[in-house]
């Protein structure tokens, strides 16, 4: 990785737990968050026979948490803001074999959320719990904007990070996050899927599965809203290293919610109004990972069967599994939006409140 002390981990690194967090909010997960809450639920059940599991539970809902859930779960009691911990916990790295974090300045996705005050402060109260130092770089954006092989290659959404930090321009976004990740060769893509409303999220366009392989969204149907945006990005993503392999996997067009799935939300002007007009972004590269399992997203759609069996092919080592995840897109990401990766954390060592 050019010469760096540092050593960044990715989603399927070696030794960790999986952070979940228990939905909540009544503006973003319909029907008082029931829904969510069995899809988590459900989840924290499955990967728990591959994966060591801990799940974030905000103090006033403690009770809402079923009790068989503390069988599979270590718990850690903690305010937060929503579940998406992919876009407000750091990313970590290991140097001098201590693993740290570089967490961001977050807004709220640029205005999609405005109660972003505990989601801010979950990084430092959760690395206090871990014990690990945890730096902090001066630009906007989420975790959910990167991805990389853990190897020195690094795929970086930059069309959300513009959105996020007016003031500044391409070239000193580029060279902030150059200077952060010193040493690591970065691959900036702008574009956005059309439903996506990060405006550019990239662990909906590419993701690696490990460190040779990567997947990324594709449409052949030049009807399709985002076929332009996927074809510049394979145009990207075939400049990385001629190494990892580049599995196309297909790209649904976006859905459209029911007025069911909408008319319980509350409208409390805290979050973006979700409304049936707005399209749901369903991304088969939105999986959750770690370094001995893989979850596939299924929107009920043809493609769902495609992409389980892209992904199985290429990851023929791993456990793939695949999951109902409408609920998710509901209120606004996916299975790799709502996950977290404690790298670093042996299967038998406890992470509890």
């Amino acid at each position: 990785m050019k010469g760096s002390t540092k050593r960044w981990l990715a989603d399927f690194s070696d030794n960790q737990r999986l952070l979940l967090a228990w939905p909540y909010r009544r503006d973003v997960w319909r029907d008082n968050a029931l829904p969510a809450r069995e899809v988590i639920a459900e989840l924290a059940r499955q990967v728990s026979h591959y994966t060591p599991v801990t799940l974030l539970v905000h103090p006033d809902y403690q009770g809402s948490v079923p009790k068989k859930l503390y069988d599979c779960c270590s718990v850690i009691v903690e305010r937060y803001d929503d579940i998406w911990l992919r876009d407000t916990l750091p990313l970590w790295f290991s140097k001098k074999r201590q693993t740290s974090g570089i967490v961001f300045q977050f807004d709220g996705w640029g205005g999609v959320q405005s109660a972003v005050e505990c989601d801010r402060a979950l990084a430092s109260q959760l690395s206090l719990k871990l014990e690990r130092s945890l730096s902090v770089c001066d630009l906007v954006t989420e975790g959910g904007t990167f991805t990389h092989n853990g190897q020195g290659t690094w795929l970086v959404g930059l069309s959300s990070i513009i959105q996020r930090n007016p003031s500044l321009s391409k070239d000193v976004i580029k060279n902030k996050l150059n200077d952060c990740f010193s040493g690591e060769s970065l691959f900036f893509f702008e574009g956005a899927l059309t439903a996506d409303e990060t405006q550019g999220h990239m662990d909906n366009m590419a993701l690696f599965l490990n460190e040779n392989t990567l997947i990324y969204a594709l449409t052949k149907d030049e009807n399709h809203p985002d076929y332009k945006t996927c074809k510049r990005l394979a145009e990207l993503i075939e400049l990385l290293p001629d190494s990892i392999q580049k599995v196309a996997v297909p790209l649904p067009k976006p859905l459209r919610p029911t007025r069911i799935e909408r008319e319980s939300l509350e409208q409390l002007q805290t979050s973006l109004n979700r409304t049936e007009e707005l399209p749901l972004l369903c991304s088969y590269i939105n999986v959750l990972q770690t370094d001995t399992l893989v979850v596939v997203p299924e929107f009920g759609l043809p493609e769902d069967t495609i992409a389980l069996s892209i992904i199985r092919e290429v990851l023929p080592e791993k456990r793939v599994l695949s999951v109902p995840a409408r609920e998710l897109v509901l209120g606004g990401g996916g299975l790799h939006c709502i996950s977290h990766n404690l790298a670093g954390l042996s299967d038998n060592q406890t992470l509890t409140a």
